[in-house]
């Protein structure tokens, strides 16, 4: 008689962003894997996928902006789980504008949050990963910080520094077992920066994309296809240092 095959343990993830729409499809599809889930929000704890209970899914809210709520949450979170398997990054905000007219304050809040956040948490996480010799990071970036984006210099630079980011820690932690990848997701509607985008920007998307049609078969909805994708590479252990893209647009 055969051996029983044996099940994947269950993952600690730590999934920021959380309460975006790819960081709730996220949500779900570990959530039906059996993880266990630390979820963070900065506005919108109630727009969590599934709720906090106490055990299995915990809550976590913290302003990226500030420097002591970054520690405070790492260091919460591994007093809570006592481990880390998976770093998800989800979060980011945008505040487009032209060069010329860029606000110095918005620049700094975008650079603070969508790349020193995520920089300092890892820093934060270190330890453990390496204590650990085991471990998966993914970065969600954007095609804007693959081609660039005209009006929107601040987020593309933090973008691609999210990349690069990922591609460092790659070489730093792979000794140790650890993996880091970037991801740049297809363009999402139902996200934050899905809803404020311009008919003109989503009209861009289309002329841009090799593929001129939807998707035929499921998972139709672009935040499903990113948290399928997430949870398989997850569970791939031999790609580290990789960005990978789920867009049709070529660079």
């Amino acid at each position: 008689m055969s051996a029983s095959p044996t099940l994947p343990t269950p993952q600690t993830c730590l999934i920021l962003g959380a309460s975006g729409g790819i960081g709730r499809a996220v949500t779900n599809t570990l959530h039906a894997q059996g993880a266990a889930l630390g979820l963070h929000a900065c506005r919108h704890p109630d727009r969590f996928a599934v709720a906090p209970d106490g055990l299995r899914v915990r809550g976590y809210s913290a302003d990226f902006r500030v420097v002591a709520e970054i520690e405070a949450l790492a260091k919460t979170f591994l007093a809570d789980f006592g481990r880390l398997d998976a770093f998800i990054w989800c979060a980011g905000i945008a505040k487009d504008a032209p060069a010329l007219t860029q606000k110095e304050a918005d620049l700094r809040e975008v650079l603070a949050v969508n790349l020193t956040a995520p920089a300092l948490l890892l820093k934060a996480f270190s330890r453990q990963f390496l204590k650990q010799r085991s471990g998966s990071v993914v970065l969600l970036s954007s095609h804007a910080g693959l081609s660039g984006r005209a009006g929107g210099a601040s987020y593309a630079m933090a973008q691609s520094g999210l990349i690069a980011l990922s591609k460092s820690l790659a070489r730093e932690w792979g000794a140790s077992g650890v993996r880091v990848n970037a991801l740049v997701p297809p363009f999402v509607a139902d996200s934050e920066m899905g809803r404020a985008a311009s008919p003109e920007f989503i009209e861009s998307l289309k002329r841009r994309g090799a593929l001129k049609t939807s998707p035929q078969s499921p998972p139709a909805n672009p935040a499903e296809a990113v948290g399928t994708f997430v949870a398989q590479l997850l569970e791939n252990r031999t790609a580290s240092g990789q960005v990978f893209t789920l867009d049709s647009r070529i660079v």
